[in-house]
């Protein structure tokens, strides 16, 4: 099974905070994997376990990215592939398409991703990546079992437990509840010294994602119903029914 997990970086919640020039300034050493990102790494890392195949962890980010993508070589993952990107181009639809971009060209099987990002919480990105690619995609999926050609996923649809048979590729974004995610080892950190780590310089896509807005006309002709009760439903009844 070759999987693809889509990380991104976010300020620590026990992150000190600075104030400056109307500006909020964090220290790098403040960054850490977004934790329901971790939380998908964990879910790819135990269907590796029963399964077998491989793990990329795949990060669009300023370069500073790096160290939480060895984080990630640390706790298990294969290899890491950081997408450099201006932090000006951090638009969901920005990042999904860099995402795509490089994904086309690959062969995988999984892709997963955190339910949503701590900072933004757009919970855009995995969708979207998923829609650009024309595959199927499951949001809060709690249990991903491999048969054969395909996969069985169970979803957890407010409450009430969906199950999908599904063709490889998907992707699937795991719910912040469903995994504790492990913390790397000291054999795992000197391992992800070694491990492949790739770095892609794209070019920027300077294009505008909202080109312009326009707020519909109001063509309601207000009406007034004049009378008692009975004349105010007999006026609605015959207005109604001449709609």
């Amino acid at each position: 099974m070759q999987i693809v997990v889509l990380l991104s970086r976010t300020v620590s919640p026990e992150a000190t905070l600075v104030l400056e020039e109307e500006q909020v300034l964090v220290e790098e050493k403040e960054f850490i994997i977004n934790p329901p990102d971790a939380i998908s790494l964990e879910e790819a890392l135990q269907l590796k376990e029963k399964y077998g195949g491989h793990i990329t962890v795949l990060m669009v980010s300023k370069k500073e990215g790096e160290k939480q993508l060895r984080t990630a070589l640390a706790m298990g993952a294969d290899q890491a592939v950081l997408i450099e990107s201006n932090p000006d181009e951090d638009h969901p639809a920005h990042i999904a398409k860099k995402i795509q971009e490089y994904l086309q060209n690959i062969d995988y099987d999984v892709l997963l991703a955190g339910d949503f990002s701590t900072d933004g919480a757009t919970s855009q990105v995995g969708p979207r990546v998923a829609a650009l690619l024309d595959i199927p995609y499951f949001v809060k999926a709690i249990r991903i079992e491999q048969e054969e050609k395909h996969a069985k996923i169970k979803r957890n649809a407010d409450g009430d437990i969906e199950t999908y048979q599904v063709p490889f590729p998907f992707l699937a974004t795991i719910p912040q509840s469903l995994h504790v995610p492990r913390l790397p080892s000291l054999a795992g950190i000197m391992k992800a010294k070694k491990k492949p780590f790739r770095f892609i310089q794209v070019k920027e896509n300077h294009a505008k994602t909202l080109s312009h807005y326009s707020y519909p006309q109001l063509n309601r002709k207000k009406m007034m119903l004049q009378g008692e009760i009975k004349e105010q439903v007999a006026s609605l009844s015959k207005l109604l029914k001449s709609l």
